[in-house]
């Protein structure tokens, strides 16, 4: 499916205003909040059209614009009370079992901890630095590289 793109030209500043606020609500972006009611609206006319009995495409006379705002669109809600409490819960259990440890069990978990962390961090990479007293060890390093004469 090709993505198009939509320009809004006159839209009214309390629309603005309104739809701004739902997409910080829903913890969207404004785009993404647009798109969600538009194709909760493009439901909502699909399922307008076949209650009356007529297929739901384009210029088959299903209600367009004002006519289709006799829909009531539902507000689209953000992750659900019960999936939040879930990860709360996991998150307590978890704080439990790590003060359940004793302060030497605490500090050898975080130890083991670092060393996995380092183990599998990209060692950075570092230039070396070479300095010469006199022009001419510049030159005879230049000749030879690090096998010196």
């Amino acid at each position: 499916m090709k993505l198009r793109t939509l320009t809004i030209r006159g839209l009214p500043e309390p629309l603005l205003k309104v739809l701004r606020s739902a997409a910080k609500r829903n913890r969207r972006s404004l785009n993404a909040e647009v798109l969600v009611r538009l194709e909760a609206g493009a439901a909502a006319i699909a399922v307008e059209a076949t209650a009356v009995g007529r297929p739901a495409r384009a210029g088959s006379g299903a209600p367009v614009g004002p006519a289709a705002s006799t829909a009531r669109v539902a507000e689209p809600v953000g992750q659900s009370y019960e999936v939040r409490r879930a990860f709360e819960e996991a998150d307590l259990s978890r704080l439990r079992s790590d003060l359940a440890l004793t302060p030497e069990q605490r500090v050898h978990l975080g130890e083991e901890l670092a060393r996995v962390t380092a183990a599998q961090r990209p060692r950075p990479r570092f230039q070396r630095v070479i300095q010469f007293d006199r022009y001419e060890d510049y030159l005879d390093w230049k000749r030879f590289g690090d096998r010196a004469p």
